[in-house]
């Protein structure tokens, strides 16, 4: 049985001193963390096959039971970095993506190809709607890696590897959802690394920034970051993260 611990950190004095490590739930992995502007706690993971979700009000000290977010029917795996991921809004409306698969015929595969889900709760992570495809075209995000954040306003913001243009590699793809419905799809970077998930930043006013690792045969692959100013509608054209060779070759 695997456990996730959760160490939630106190600052006294100006020194920070951990506190006791507390159970969030038992037989979980993959867990994905974040807080409101009020300090309470939101916690994705995988359980027996299932997205769940727990909260805390207490910083940390007790958890809720496990809500189902998407129900995945047992099938749910994850592993290097292909867990949920969770945000939330000012008004507490809670966000849930992961890849998944619900097709059964892919099922039976050694290794089913997921699309990228959406579930999001409007009472604080309780309950949540039926889950929505992000990715247009089914099949096209079978590596299952992806970035999420959520703006104070409510508005998602996703990007993740996708295949759709190219008969090998992957490139990187990004759609905004408002109320739980994903919009346009658009590719914002070109040729990936095919095992590195994407990371995304909001600033204060929602405006996302998107940082992902170069997949081209190169003898040191940079990193790459691209920006928006208009909340997602528009990027400014990638650009070199560092000066700085990493020294990963292609």
């Amino acid at each position: 049985m695997t456990r996730i611990w959760l160490a939630v950190a106190l600052l006294v004095l100006q020194e920070p001193k951990a506190a006791p490590p507390t159970i969030v739930a038992t037989d979980a992995i993959q867990p994905h963390l974040v807080a409101d502007k009020e300090g309470n706690l939101y916690c994705a993971f995988l359980r027996r096959g299932n997205v769940e979700v727990s909260t805390s009000s207490d910083d940390g000290k007790t958890w809720s039971p496990p809500a189902v977010a998407i129900d995945a029917k047992g099938k749910a795996k994850g592993g290097m970095q292909r867990g949920p991921r969770i945000g939330v809004d000012d008004q507490k409306n809670v966000v849930v993506t992961a890849p998944l698969c619900f097709d059964e015929k892919e099922l039976r595969e050694v290794y089913p190809k997921p699309d990228l889900w959406l579930a999001r709760s409007t009472n604080g992570g309780k309950t949540f709607g039926p889950p929505v495809q992000v990715n247009e075209k089914s099949g096209t995000a079978s590596e299952g890696l992806h970035a999420m954040g959520v703006a104070p306003s409510g508005e998602v913001h996703l990007a993740w590897l996708d295949h759709r243009d190219r008969k090998e590699g992957q490139d990187l793809y990004y759609a905004k959802a408002s109320e739980g419905k994903p919009a346009k799809n658009a590719k914002i970077g070109a040729m990936l690394c095919p095992c590195c998930a994407p990371g995304i930043a909001l600033d204060g006013a929602g405006n996302p920034v998107i940082a992902w690792r170069d997949g081209g045969p190169t003898e040191s692959r940079p990193v790459w970051i691209a920006a928006s100013k208009d909340g997602g509608k528009s990027f400014r054209a990638p650009a070199r993260a560092h000066q700085g060779e990493t020294k990963v070759p292609g």
